[in-house]
């Protein structure tokens, strides 16, 4: 039956075991750092931001109750350390390589799908997966404060604010961790890792046009566009299923570095930034919406996944 399939995968060991999925959690923080603004010193601190997340995640997952604390507890984890570190090393911008570190618990793919489901009128779905995300954000804003606050305590004020700088080509190698990155964490076959990459490349090669014309939210919609005809078009020549380059895409595109942003700045008694922030984090999940449906629309994949 469906639930005994369901039951055989949920207990099939993984494809990569536990140091494989601890290097997975370090080189997605490492690559996402770039894509944030960082450079190299925000990219190293970021690999021990991942570790530590990576380690608290596998390690407290096995167990229900102590699965619940996992969110607010690397939080606080990886803002003290972060704060500790950029107060020695005040060249070190600390919220780029903290949300890298954080990058895997941010509920960005939860909003968007979200957006999606109330957009379709799945109104019972989308509300509650809604509500888990702005949780999820919350604890990990609470996290973030005590971490912060423990931190400053030793090593004196550390701004979080940050002016983005991108090269291209840290960018670029960023892009390339990050992806390889999701194929560990994601327990990706081999033969599917060239086709999850190039979801990843497209979607920032795209987005970045959005970046260009400083416009973000055209940005997120064209992207979501060019992966979800990318996606559809693979369905239709390999008949595989379309999530093999959807959700590495749209990962890539998904709100939630902007809505942890939101949190601090409220955190940090900057509501008008905050609530700047988070509109734009529901604009941008409502464009990535869009971006799919319309994708859908004008190829129609053969299989309806994601």
């Amino acid at each position: 039956s469906a639930d005994e399939r369901v039951r055989a995968i949920d207990q099939a060991p993984s494809l990569y075991g536990w140091g494989w999925q601890l290097l997975g959690f370090v080189i997605l923080a490492a690559g996402i750092a770039p894509l944030l603004g960082g450079g190299i010193t925000e990219a190293l601190l970021a690999c021990v931001l991942g570790l530590i997340v990576g380690t608290a995640v596998l390690t407290l997952r096995r167990h229900v109750e102590r699965s619940r604390l996992i969110t607010p507890l690397a939080a606080t984890l990886v803002t003290f350390i972060g704060t500790v570190w950029c107060g020695l090393n005040p060249s070190v911008a600390l919220l780029p390589a903290v949300t890298a570190g954080m990058i895997v618990l941010l509920p960005g793919m939860d909003l968007t799908v979200a957006a999606r489901e109330l957009a379709t009128g799945h109104v019972v779905s989308g509300s509650s997966r809604l509500a888990f995300g702005l949780t999820v954000l919350a604890l990990l804003g609470l996290g973030m404060v005590i971490g912060g606050v423990l931190g400053q305590a030793v090593v004196g004020t550390v701004p979080i604010t940050y002016s983005p700088d991108r090269v291209l080509i840290h960018s670029f190698l960023g892009l390339s961790m990050a992806a390889a990155g999701l194929m560990l964490l994601n327990q990706a076959h081999k033969k599917d890792w060239p086709w999850m990459f190039l979801a990843c490349l497209v979607a920032w090669l795209v987005a970045g046009l959005g970046s260009l014309l400083d416009a973000p939210v055209i940005g997120a919609f064209l992207g979501a566009l060019a992966v979800g005809i990318s996606g559809n078009v693979f369905v239709s020549v390999t008949g595989r299923p379309g999530s093999i380059m959807h959700i590495p895409g749209l990962i890539v595109l998904v709100p939630g570095s902007i809505g942890f942003r939101s949190v601090t700045s409220l955190l940090s008694e900057d509501v008008v930034t905050g609530i700047e922030t988070a509109l734009l984090t529901a604009i941008i999940a409502i464009a990535l919406t869009t971006g799919m449906m319309l994708a859908s629309v004008l190829i129609p994949p053969k299989k309806n996944m994601l």
